[in-house]
């Protein structure tokens, strides 16, 4: 446990008043999901953390490839919920203020997943985290896992079972921060968030509606919208389904 948390701390946690060694072991080990504030007593956080619905790998495979290729930066390392969602973890080599990170988190979302509907991604630093992993109950835990395996993932994103502290740990040492420079390298490549409208928000009012450019991209956010009226989700699927059927063809 004890290379786990450190790991934790390395990457996520420095500098948080309330993320000593003892504490997180405590945090840790609770049943339910212990959460932690990123925000540090500055105002500047370490980490951001993108979670989005479990249904909706394909789009944060698309944002975990597109930081690496596109923006050259570190690949976050990626978690399931032990409830409904994924989490990308990003991490900063010197902390920042949360102005500026949350900048980053709306560039993100404009530029890789500007289609989804705000209800499906929740973007921190500003809301607590869930510390991971945690047991949930019901034989539901909360991990990081290997990106390569998140597409098994969508209809059970947890464990079965407590995953092992060192491998947690193994897979957490494989990540590196964001170092300064290649933040603002890429944060000049990203779409500027828009005034008034700062990234981080957990509830829909927070955040700028989608902007769809093409019928195919908004069916597809209508279909996937669990706060859509049913009747509608399945109307938009029946529009979908030849273009389905033309990409197995």
């Amino acid at each position: 446990m004890d290379e786990l948390i450190a790991e934790l701390q390395r990457l996520y946690l420095a500098g948080l008043a309330g993320a000593p060694a003892a504490a997180l072991h405590t945090m840790l080990r609770e049943e339910g999901g212990a959460s932690i504030d990123l925000l540090g007593p500055d105002g500047t956080v370490r980490a951001l953390v993108i979670e989005l619905d479990s249904g909706l790998w394909t789009q944060a495979a698309q944002l975990y490839e597109g930081v690496q290729s596109e923006l050259d930066l570190p690949a976050p390392a990626v978690s399931v919920s032990g409830g409904k969602a994924y989490g990308l973890w990003f991490s900063f080599a010197v902390a920042v203020p949360l102005s500026r990170a949350e900048a980053f988190a709306e560039g993100l979302r404009q530029r890789y997943l500007a289609e989804l509907p705000p209800t499906r991604l929740t973007l921190h630093p500003r809301a607590p985290l869930q510390l991971v992993p945690t047991h949930l109950g019901d034989g539901r835990w909360s991990a990081f896992i290997d990106a390569s395996l998140g597409s098994m993932f969508v209809d059970e994103p947890w464990l079965e079972m407590a995953p092992s502290p060192h491998k947690q740990a193994e897979l957490l040492a494989g990540h590196a921060s964001i170092k300064p420079d290649a933040l603002e390298r890429a944060l000049g490549l990203l779409p500027a968030a828009s005034a008034g409208a700062p990234a981080g928000a957990a509830s829909a009012d927070r955040q700028a509606p989608a902007v769809h450019h093409e019928p195919v991209g908004f069916l597809l956010a209508v279909m996937n919208d669990d706060s859509v009226e049913t009747g509608l989700r399945i109307e938009a699927a029946k529009a979908l389904l030849p273009y389905f059927r033309k990409a197995l063809d």
